[in-house]
């Protein structure tokens, strides 16, 4: 932890299974409001057994609201803060947190295409919610996942989109199989797929996922036109 990082101390609300492995819950603090940028995480501290732990997930709601924040963390590893969210947190226990981060997007950064594996798409989601709130540009959010078991937000990401049609579009798919989404997507992200989305009409990528992933898909995109300063990613594989 840094020492000049500001401590949060909040109530866990609003837990809920959203996958097999992955529970959502809010944060919401004691007092004061909440600052943090699209696409920045929180280290979240959490006394077990008389010590503190700490691990870090990123934030999946926007910064428009600021009276909470939102986590959907994936059930992978055996650090003891996961194993708690995952065993035995409960609605009003009392944790603790820090923002950080430089992965984050403002709007002077334009129109963004969002590429994301796995959990992954977390630190995404935020950033894709707060271009449809807050900016005028466009966005499309793509996640790719090993099942359909792993899909997160789907329903919500395809009603944001239903609302600015024009602004956000969304799409999936399924790395194995032959499962085909809604946009007709199957197996690895291609740069068939790539220019099937129009990548080249964005000004900036975010990618967030296994550092294979990432590197694997910036390649792909600097193939399409993007320079290696348009390609912004978090790994933490």
């Amino acid at each position: 932890m840094q020492p000049d990082r500001h401590i949060v101390t909040a109530k866990v609300a609003n837990i809920k299974q959203e996958t097999t492995s992955t529970k959502t819950f809010d944060l919401i603090p004691y007092k004061g409001k909440i600052d943090f940028l699209p696409g920045q995480w929180i280290d979240l501290f959490v006394s077990l057994n008389g010590r503190e732990q700490v691990a870090g997930y990123s934030i999946t709601s926007t910064p428009c609201n600021t009276e909470f924040i939102s986590l959907a963390v994936k059930n992978t590893g055996d650090d003891q803060v996961t194993q708690y969210i995952h065993q035995s947190m409960l609605e009003g226990d009392t944790v603790s947190f820090s923002t950080g981060g430089t992965c984050v997007y403002n709007p002077e950064q334009g129109n963004a295409i969002l590429i994301a594996g796995g959990i992954g798409i977390t630190p995404l989601v935020s950033i894709f919610r707060y271009i449809g709130e807050a900016t005028n540009h466009r966005a499309t959010i793509v996640h790719s996942v090993s099942s359909s078991e792993e899909l997160l937000f789907t329903r919500e990401l395809e009603n944001i989109c239903l609302l600015k049609p024009d602004q956000l579009s969304y799409a999936y798919t399924i790395s194995s199989g032959s499962h085909h989404s809604t946009k007709g997507f199957s197996g690895r992200i291609s740069a068939e797929m790539l220019d099937q989305l129009d990548v080249s009409s964005f000004n900036i990528a975010f990618v967030c996922g296994p550092d294979s992933f990432v590197d694997s898909l910036s390649a792909q995109l600097q193939k399409t036109g993007f320079n290696k300063g348009q390609i912004k990613s978090e790994t933490w594989w």
